[in-house]
């Protein structure tokens, strides 16, 4: 297939300036034209109107009174037969006679004050023009040369050299702009790539190990010969690995739709009392062999801004993941509002444990994905994921939660989400703190 050609912008913008210039000199030569022609004809015929005078004031003896003067201007022709302007002039004088005087132009000085302003044009505009597209040409490659390394270094970077960045030019300000633009797109690209890389490297970690317990568990058994009781054993553990599976890639699939606005999260009243007694008694199934008490304090009617199934998912990742790390003592769960009334409140809820506490160096990574503490390691069916989930689908309500934790004491974890009723003409409505905006549709 033949390339197209495409102007470069270089061309483009010296085409189009040097054309709105010829246009506009142009349109400036005939408006001069036009006040050059009128100009002249005034000054001619006043030449004409005061030579008369002056033949006028010879021709006429002194005292004599004039009674009437009359002008007339007449278009006459000379002995050669080129055409002339001329004015006539009768003037009655008191004696009776009548003077009669002829003051005549030649035509083709007109004209020939025109033609040479015509010719002047002719050779200045295009000689303007020229003039003013090489120094357009010369400054319009000082001004691009900025946008002309931008384009070579964005040529040059690949998926791999996203950390290089394009030069800032000081002026002019618009290419500065679109640099800083550029620049800030690059380091946005350059996290969600090494993003997508842990990610990738993540996942493929993490399912590599039950994959391969799978595969030895079925190696093993077609080795020899099974009995039933055997078999079923072996189907066991293969189901088993299968069911962790399913629940990281159900964990994978949640961080991919929430991440890309695929799950809604609309403002609306939730009352989440009922939410923390369910994920509390999800809690307390799950110390059925073990010392700890899972407790649940919070007032009968608390109302939060977003979606019941969503905070759900939070409340039980939290409770569970505290239940998980605790051998022995207590999980407390406690729940209030605050805020002022008008202005819009929060509801803020406390999960607190007495559990194994998270290293200092590790309070920083309790959220991201996959990321398990040394007390996790032996992957007791998590996946990593949980807390990860938590704090995005509490993002996009619009909240936030972080964690304070002593090793060997216990952590706490504090989730504040957009919360309060209020009452107006006896109808209930949401009121939303301010800055307390869903990203969700």
């Amino acid at each position: 297939m033949m390339a197209v050609h495409t102007p470069s912008l270089r061309r483009e913008i010296l085409v189009w300036y040097s054309l709105v210039l010829i246009v506009a000199l142009s349109l400036f030569s005939m408006a001069a034209y036009f006040l050059l022609e009128q100009a002249v004809i005034r000054a001619a015929t006043e030449s004409l109107r005061n030579t008369a005078d002056l033949v006028e004031q010879v021709s006429i003896p002194q005292g004599i009174p004039r009674l009437e003067t009359r002008d007339e201007f007449v278009d006459l022709v000379d002995a050669a037969g080129e055409p002339v302007r001329a004015i006539r002039r009768r003037t009655a004088l008191a004696t009776g006679d009548v003077l009669e005087i002829i003051v005549a132009l030649p035509e083709d000085l007109v004209s020939r004050v025109l033609q040479s302003f015509l010719l002047i044009a002719i050779l200045l505009i295009p000689l303007t023009a020229l003039a003013a597209a090489l120094g357009a040409g010369v400054l319009l490659e000082r001004l691009l040369d900025p946008l002309r390394r931008l384009v070579e270094t964005t040529r040059e970077i690949g998926i791999g050299g996203l950390s290089r960045r394009v030069p800032e030019p000081d002026r002019p300000s618009d290419l500065m702009d679109l640099a800083q633009s550029f620049n800030g797109m690059l380091r946005r690209l350059e996290r969600a790539v090494e993003a997508l890389r842990r990610f990738t490297a993540d996942a493929s970690h993490e399912l590599k190990t039950p994959l391969t317990s799978i595969q030895g568990t079925i190696q093993v058994s077609l080795s020899r010969e099974r009995s039933a009781d055997e078999l079923r054993e072996t189907l066991a553990e293969v189901m088993e690995e299968t069911e962790w599976m399913l629940h990281l890639v159900d964990g994978l699939l949640t961080l991919a739709r929430s991440e890309e606005g695929l799950v809604p999260v609309r403002k609306e009243p939730v009352e989440i009392t009922d939410l923390l007694a369910d994920a509390v008694e999800m809690g307390q199934l799950l110390t059925m062999e073990k010392p700890v008490e899972v407790e649940l304090e919070a007032p009968r009617q608390l109302y939060v801004a977003g979606v019941a199934g969503q905070l759900r998912q939070v409340f039980v990742n939290l409770v569970s993941n505290a239940v998980k790390f605790t051998r022995e003592g207590n999980v407390r769960v406690t729940a209030r509002e605050f805020g002022e009334v008008g202005a819009g409140r929060w509801a803020e809820v406390r999960i607190s444990d007495t559990g194994v506490g998270i290293p200092p160096e590790e309070l920083s990574r309790v959220f991201d994905r996959f990321y398990r503490g040394d007390a996790a390691r032996a992957r007791p069916g998590g996946t990593g994921l949980g807390l990860a989930i938590a704090r995005l689908l509490v993002e996009q309500h619009g909240g936030r939660i972080d964690v304070q934790s002593r090793l060997g004491h216990g952590s706490e974890f504090r989730v504040l989400l957009p919360a309060g009723l209020e009452r107006d003409g006896g109808r209930e409505k949401l009121v939303l703190p301010s800055g307390a905006e869903s990203t969700g549709t």
